[in-house]
This record gives structure tokens, C-alpha cells and sequence, in this order.
């Protein structure tokens, strides 16, 4: 916790709402809830200020709400400008503002997408990493103190000797202190920003000296799974562009929290292009750890059949190698619902493949064909708790009896399905889904997918070899399709505190002492 010393938080707030009660607009309680609600107009979201009678209370409660997020003391003068034009106390709110408001090192941007890394982190050490940056003479935090905050407080004050402003230096120092993935992610934004400020040989002296190695501290072992989370999903009227977002986590020993990336949008083909540089950013940031990437596609019914595991994971013309060669592929459905039934039968299903890394013959069936297939597919997923596995009995598209199976299999919660994207009822698409869900050898059956891609990809594409057009569904529900991660509101970059929060009683108090101080010394008339 960023404990609070009160003289200092005094020393702080105590110019600004002295300069503040000399603004005519803000005397009496109705104009001060005014200001504070076109506040929240110019904020794109309500403020919250404790209302109070008494003046001195009422406008260090709005100072104390404008001073926690880094937008809120310039959206103040606007709207006090707004109101009383050009009056004189306005000029002595403006210069106390000005000494509280650091340069602005970087764009809003920049600074959402950072504190949306680390919405949510808790860093038990925060306190010291914040003084060992700001120094010994750098002021105090409140007690519910957030990134913003930090970074401001941080902007005030002098960069390294090097040049290095101190927001980027506590980045650094954060990124020591955190998963292997999100370190990753912070010292990718501290990079872009050293580089825009032609800071980075200092940056990397600074690295240096701060002696991390390679990998952070609390890294998982080698071989561990780590995944690529990949979701297309349809942009716009036309169907012919897409949106394309992604997550990636490198360490799952804790809780599935994967780190988002940025949005793209686009044609197919420059989807296809794209990908293959999240690919190779991720194989390249990871090499470190040694570990095994998984590839997920979180698709829609409209896009399912898509040959995703065919795109290239790599953005080299010359060697245009399937991912699905190079990493155990699956797809997941974007729709998936009915969590009750879907977590039994995959408990069920991982049961079966921790004892062998197969399926029992008994626990997976095929789509049914005929007038009564989905009828008679339906009842036997209702009767067996134990099914894990369907395999389809045609490609799912709007024409054929599969699309109708998978939306009946997603429906009974069946974590798995397979089949083949053009001809499910080949002999040997037949014999792949058997060896590929009930072989009894050292191999997961997404691995077992991999090499069956693999081979397809060896005979060429003239063998039309079945491994080629392979979708293998597997929805695991311990781990959601769209992570939950905590996103910065509108006009407030990531407002998530970083230490314990004053209660409400601690807080009147201050605001009292800080009133009384303002009694004691009135400001004078404007």
C-alpha cells in the first residue's frame, strides 16, 4: 500500500482549492454540482465528488477526484474556463494547475494502452518500486492511488541522468516484478516509447543496470503450454471484411488471464498476412522459455469451416508452412453456451485422456444421416452424459446435415468435435477420426492432429491427403474464449488502483483538516 502522509497531501491540494474558492462559479453548493456534472459531460463519464456544504469540504473532494486521473485537472479548467471566460481567478487556477500537471510525455493513447496491461495487476511491492524511482525526496501517495496517479506524480519530477523520464523508468521496474508475459508487453511499449523519444541505447543501459536477464523472475518451466488465442469475427455489411483480435498468455500456473493485443481489420487476405506476424512476434518474444505454443481460433457458425490451420504462420513467401504443421491447432466456437452440461463432459473428457491420451470407443459418436439423423443424434447426447467426442457427418455449412450437428453438440456441451472440411464421409477421413480420437500412444489428440497435417503438408497438395482439411473443435470452458480483461473507460486511460482504499472516514477527515486550514487562511476576494 502508497501510504499517505497528511501534510503532504495537504501541502498538495491546499493551493489548488484556495485558488479554486475564488472562482465565482463555485461559491455556493447548486454551481459547484453544476461544474462538477459538465465535469463528467467533459470526462465522457459521471465524477464522483462527495457533495458538502461547506465550500473548503465540497472542493477538495472535486480537487481530490480531478488529481486521480491524469485527464482530470486540465478537463477542470476547461470547463471553469467555459464558464467564467477570462476572469481573473482563473489565472492563479491555471497556474496551480500548470505546477500539478506534468509535460505531456505521451499521447493518450499510448498511455490507455499501457494502464490497460495493467488493469487489474496488483504488485505487492509497488510502494518501494515507487520510491526507489521517485527518490527519497519524491512527495508521498494517498492511500488509493492508481497507475495515473503514479505516472503523474512521476512526470513532475526530474528524468534519470540519462534522460529517461521517470513514468518509463517505474515501467521497467514494474516489468521486473510481474508474469514473463506481461513483462514482455511493458518493455515492448517502453521500447516504442524510448525510441520515439531516440532514448533507446539509454534504455537498454538502464536495463543493464537494473540487471534482469533474459527471462523474469517466476517464468515458467520448459514445455509448459502457452497459447495464442486468435478471434476472426465479420466487420461490417459487405462479408468481405474482418476483425481480427487476439490474446496471448505464456504462463498458466496461475489464472487464465491473457494479455489482449491490437485489433485488426480487414480483407482475409490481409488477415492471413497479419496473423503470420503475430505469430512470428510471439515465437520470437517467447523463444526465451522454451515453451509449447497452442493455437486457438475462436470463430463464428459463419466461419467455422474456415481453413485456418492452412494459413501460414510465418510471413516468408519462400516457405509458406501451415501453422497447423507447426502448432497444435483448434478451432472453438464463438457462441458456445450452456456451461452446466460443457463443464461435465469435459471433466469427463479430460478423466479419459489423463489415463491414456485417447477417447474410449464408447464415448464419441457420429453424426447420424437420414430423415431422423438430428432427431436421433439429439436424444443419444441427451442420454449419454459421457459422450465428449462428435464427429460430424458433412462439413458444417447452412446446406449440409452438420451445420445442424454442431449447433446440436454445442448445445449438449460437447467439448470435441471433428470433421473434415470438404468430404466427411470418406473412408479415409473415417479412419483419420478414429486414430486421431482412440489411439492409445504417448500423444495428446491435438498433437496427433499436428503430425496428421504435417503429413498432408509432406504429400502435397496433389496427394489430397485428408490431413489437409482437418477441423478439430476443442472448447476447453476453464479457460474462456474472450478473456475477461478489465478495459480503461472513456477518457479516463486505466484508473485501477494500485493500493488499499481510504475509507470513507479517513477521507471526511482529511478533507475536514484541509477545510480548516482553508478557514484559517480565506482567499482573498477576485
Amino acid at each position: 500500500m502508497l501510504e499517505a502522509e497528511d501534510s503532504t497531501g495537504r501541502r498538495l491540494l491546499l493551493p489548488l482549492v484556495s485558488a479554486l474558492r475564488r472562482v465565482s462559479c463555485l461559491n455556493d453548493l447548486a454551481s459547484r454540482n453544476t461544474v462538477v456534472q459538465l465535469l463528467g459531460n467533459e470526462l465522457r463519464e459521471p465524477l464522483s465528488v462527495p457533495e458538502s456544504h461547506h465550500q473548503g469540504i465540497h472542493l477538495s473532494n472535486l480537487a481530490l477526484a480531478c488529481l486521480q486521473r491524469t485527464d482530470g485537472l486540465p478537463a477542470l479548467l476547461r470547463v471553469l474556463t467555459l464558464i467564467e471566460q477570462d476572469a481573473k481567478p482563473l489565472y492563479e487556477v491555471r497556474r496551480v494547475i500548470d505546477e500539478l500537471t506534468p509535460l505531456e510525455l505521451f499521447q493518450q493513447d499510448q498511455l490507455g494502452r499501457l494502464f490497460t496491461l495493467l488493469a487489474g495487476v496488483v504488485v505487492p511491492e509497488i510502494a518501494d518500486i515507487y520510491r526507489e524511482v521517485a527518490g527519497p525526496d519524491a512527495p508521498a501517495l494517498r492511500g488509493q492511488t492508481t497507475y495515473p496517479e503514479v505516472f503523474r506524480v512521476l512526470g513532475t519530477l526530474n528524468s534519470t541522468p540519462s534522460g529517461i523520464p521517470l513514468p518509463l523508468l517505474f515501467v521497467e521496474r514494474v516489468a521486473m516484478a510481474v508474469r514473463a508475459e506481461l513483462a514482455i508487453e511493458l518493455r515492448r511499449w517502453a521500447d516504442q516509447r524510448a525510441a520515439e523519444m531516440d532514448l533507446t541505447e539509454e534504455l537498454e543501459a538502464l536495463r543493464a543496470e537494473l540487471g534482469h536477464g533474459a527471462v523474469p523472475v517466476g517464468t515458467p518451466p520448459p514445455s509448459s503450454p502457452a497459447y495464442l488465442v486468435l478471434k476472426l469475427e465479420p466487420e461490417g455489411p459487405t462479408g468481405e471484411v474482418f476483425r481480427l483480435r487476439h490474446w496471448h498468455q505464456l504462463d498458466l500456473r496461475e489464472e487464465w488471464a491473457p494479455l489482449p493485443g491490437h485489433d485488426v481489420t480487414g480483407t482475409l487476405e490481409a488477415i492471413k498476412s497479419r496473423v503470420a506476424e503475430i505469430i512470428s512476434r510471439v515465437e520470437h518474444e517467447w523463444a526465451a522459455y522454451d515453451p509449447e505454443i497452442h493455437i486457438e481460433w475462436v470463430l463464428g457458425r459463419d466461419t467455422v469451416n474456415l481453413d485456418v490451420d492452412q494459413w501460414p504462420w510465418d510471413d516468408d513467401p519462400l516457405l509458406d508452412e501451415p501453422m497447423g504443421c507447426r502448432y497444435p491447432v483448434a478451432v472453438r466456437l464463438a457462441e458456445r453456451r450452456y456451461h452446466g452440461a460443457w463443464r461435465k463432459r469435459w471433466a469427463e473428457l479430460t478423466d479419459q485422456l489423463r489415463t491414456g491420451n485417447s477417447v474410449r470407443a464408447g464415448s464419441s459418436c457420429r453424426g447420424r444421416t437420414g430423415e431422423n439423423g438430428l432427431r436421433e443424434l439429439m436424444a443419444a447426447l441427451n442420454d449419454r452424459p459421457d459422450l465428449v467426442c462428435l464427429v460430424l457427418s458433412a462439413p458444417p455449412r447452412p446446406d449440409t446435415p452438420g451445420w445442424d450437428e454442431l449447433a446440436a453438440g454445442v448445445r449438449a456441451g460437447v467439448p470435441v468435435m471433428v470433421w473434415h472440411r470438404e468430404d466427411c464421409a470418406s473412408a479415409e477421413f473415417t479412419a483419420l477420426a478414429e486414430k486421431l480420437l482412440h489411439d492409445a500412444d504417448d500423444q495428446h489428440l491435438l498433437e496427433r492432429a499436428r503430425r496428421a497435417r504435417t503429413a498432408a503438408f509432406r504429400a502435397g497438395p496433389g496427394s489430397r491427403h485428408v490431413g489437409g482439411a482437418l477441423t478439430v473443435l476443442y472448447d476447453d470452458p476453464d479457460r474462456p474464449v474472450v478473456p475477461a480483461q478489465p478495459r480503461a473507460p472513456v477518457g479516463n486511460a486505466g484508473g485501477n488502483a494500485v493500493g488499499n482504499a481510504v475509507n470513507s472516514t479517513a477521507a471526511s477527515t482529511a478533507s475536514g483538516r484541509l477545510a480548516h486550514d482553508l478557514d484559517a487562511h480565506p482567499a482573498e476576494p477576485g
